[in-house]
């Protein structure tokens, strides 16, 4: 579809709905959609398929004029708050007009602020401008953003109104690098029930098979389980390579190839995808028979994670440490481990909104069904 996305601005000029509509524009563009921006001010053309600038000095019909010629050819225009707010009167008559006169074009007012029934902005209203902000466009179909706002529309505006909630970019909200960031959308990470993180090269002290058993359990549960190990091999003990097809022997029996991943086989983890790795986990899993000191526990604790392992030293000493007994059998573990996240309400808040307000998650669940609605011509 060709789409453009209207609002007095963009990044890099700062500001709320200027993010929204940028990332907005993203997860369109990256559905397959010509996005073209239509603002006053600001616009990174890299970030958009066309860019429509708009004089403030213009007047109305000039306005018109150009719109009605540079929105004829899109299939739907999303008006970003200036359908609903005073800060270009001219530019909403002018987008009224427009829109009474391109009938094929889906318009969608998006609603984040509106000044009827808002005390903070209504001395700012002309009184020949107050008609447009009290009464809905007949030509619009209106969108909000939260429930309060679409019963606000409704109350105010005398027009029933969907609700499609603001996203929210993850990867740039966890300083997440791209190639994590691309792993992760391939690994089904953000749609897992839980990601358990095991920073370890293939040796078998590590114990990586109890992880791959855990797995397993989990999934035995009905739980979307992903287990991540960064996996490098060992270049100081090349015999472990014994060891690594004994683990890759397992997960095909365990059938778990597509939930069990070795990160080192998709890209080398440096410092800057471990921080990835660990922004994308719910917690680490470290089952080691033995260890020296334990680091990944530290490097846990400072992401503020859970951090499992089993009752030895050192790492029962170690700060954040959750232990349980070596040797605990998998399927009895795998319920315990699960209590214990599903008692924290900070991974359960983040895992709702990678679940539910990420943006591509946000397109399938509201855009992509407003967007493949038939139009009325069409009906």
């Amino acid at each position: 579809m060709r789409i453009a996305l209207v609002h007095y601005s963009a990044p890099p000029v700062i500001g709320g709905v200027e993010r929204i509509i940028e990332e907005q524009g993203a997860v369109l563009r990256s559905a397959g959609h010509h996005v073209t921006l239509v603002c006053c001010e600001g616009g990174d053309p890299e970030h958009w398929d066309g860019l429509i600038p708009i004089c403030r000095s213009s007047s109305q019909e000039d306005l018109f004029i150009y719109l009605a010629s540079a929105l004829c050819s899109m299939d739907a225009v999303l008006l970003h708050n200036v359908g609903t707010m005073p800060f270009f009167p001219t530019l909403t008559k002018a987008l009224r007009r427009v829109a009474a006169t391109l009938p094929s074009v889906r318009w969608l007012c998006w609603v984040h602020d509106l000044v009827a029934g808002n005390e903070d902005y209504l001395e700012t209203i002309a009184a020949h401008d107050s008609e447009i902000f009290f009464g809905h466009c007949k030509h619009w179909d209106y969108v909000a953003i939260s429930n309060r706002r679409a019963e606000e529309v409704a109350r105010h505006l005398g027009v029933r109104c969907r609700v499609v909630p603001n996203g929210i970019d993850l990867n740039s909200t966890l300083g997440i690098c791209p190639v994590v960031a691309r792993f992760a959308e391939y690994a089904g990470c953000w749609d897992a029930d839980v990601v358990l993180l095991q920073p370890a090269r293939l040796t078998r002290r590590k114990q990586i098979e109890c992880g791959i058993r855990l797995t397993a359990a989990l999934q035995n549960l009905e739980l979307r389980a992903t287990y991540l190990v960064t996996g490098a091999p060992d270049p100081h003990r090349p015999l472990e390579a014994a060891y690594a097809t004994e683990l890759r022997d397992l997960l095909r029996h365990l059938r778990l190839e597509g939930s069990v991943h070795f990160v080192n086989e998709f890209f080398p983890v440096g410092p800057t995808e471990l921080r990835g790795l660990y922004a994308i986990a719910d917690a680490l899993f470290f089952p080691s028979r033995q260890e020296g000191f334990g680091l990944p526990m530290l490097e846990a604790g400072a992401h503020r994670m859970p951090a499992f392992c089993p009752d030895i030293e050192p790492l029962r000493g170690l700060p954040g440490a959750i232990c349980f007994t070596p040797q605990t059998p998998s399927h009895e573990l795998a319920p315990w481990l699960i209590r214990q996240i599903g008692g924290r309400h900070a991974i359960q808040s983040r895992k709702s909104i990678a679940k539910n307000y990420r943006w591509p998650a946000i397109y399938r669940n509201f855009l992509a069904p407003l967007l493949s609605e038939p139009h009325a011509l069409d009906q």
